[in-house]
């Protein structure tokens, strides 16, 4: 059974496309927890319309935000997700058909991402499938993984084995440097995520991927970036 853990602040325009896809997919014990930070618009309202669990969570950052999350699940398999992403029609199916290996310790999928212009769409998928590619070839060479953070599954257990997300730019590279290596992670290319271009437009494309280059260094060297001012934390 799958618990999927969603952080939100102020994203009314986002989370109904999203909990009504989701909803379509549950099993029977599965479970959405939406880890929300006081928002202020319909954030909330529009959670529990859609038989969603509200964790009240004060804003300290997204990692933390899911690792509360994750911390109220009461399923063994955590799926992390972003509230402005739709799910690919089988996103669940393929998660639950992955973790019917007991051995499979984590899974990670492909982001793609929607914009009104086709040359910037083609741009962000570009970059998003090379990122994926390379972990899966890095994670196939020497075993070290990386999934993005906003379209991952783990077991629970082994997510808490280290300590779960923190609150630093780039949570997801700061949690594997925590984790050993593993052959049993499973990369997907199928487990599709379609998010807005919300961040590329805000601060653009170029700025942001250099941003996240120097913070996923910092996660990787122990400290991580702050995530004050970041995405709305």
């Amino acid at each position: 059974m799958l618990s999927f853990i969603i952080p939100t602040l102020n994203e009314e325009k986002y989370l109904s496309p999203l909990l009504k896809a989701l909803n379509a997919q549950l099993g029977g014990g599965d479970e959405i927890i939406v880890v929300d930070s006081y928002s202020k618009d319909r954030t909330q309202e529009i959670a529990r319309q859609h038989n969603a669990n509200v964790l009240l969570q004060p804003k300290s950052g997204i990692g933390l935000a899911k690792t509360a999350g994750a911390k109220a699940a009461k399923n063994g398999i955590l799926v992390f997700m972003d509230a402005d992403c739709t799910p690919s029609p089988d996103f669940a199916a393929r998660i639950r058909r992955h973790f019917s290996d007991p051995k499979v310790l984590a899974v990670g999928g492909l982001d793609l991402y929607h914009s009104d212009s086709g040359i910037w769409r083609a741009l962000y998928n570009a970059f998003s499938v090379l990122t994926f590619h390379t972990a899966r070839l890095t994670h196939a060479l020497t075993g070290k993984y990386w999934m993005a953070a906003n379209n991952c599954a783990f077991r629970k257990g082994h997510f808490f084995s280290a300590g779960g997300f923190r609150s630093v730019v780039c949570e997801d590279t700061d949690l594997v440097r925590r984790l050993p290596p593993s052959k049993n992670v499973i990369y997907d290319s199928g487990m599709v995520l379609t998010l807005s271009d919300r961040r590329f437009r805000e601060h653009g494309f170029f700025r942001t991927v250099a941003f996240w280059g120097v913070s996923n260094i910092a996660a990787m060297m122990g400290s991580g970036v702050s995530t004050h001012g970041y995405r709305k934390d």
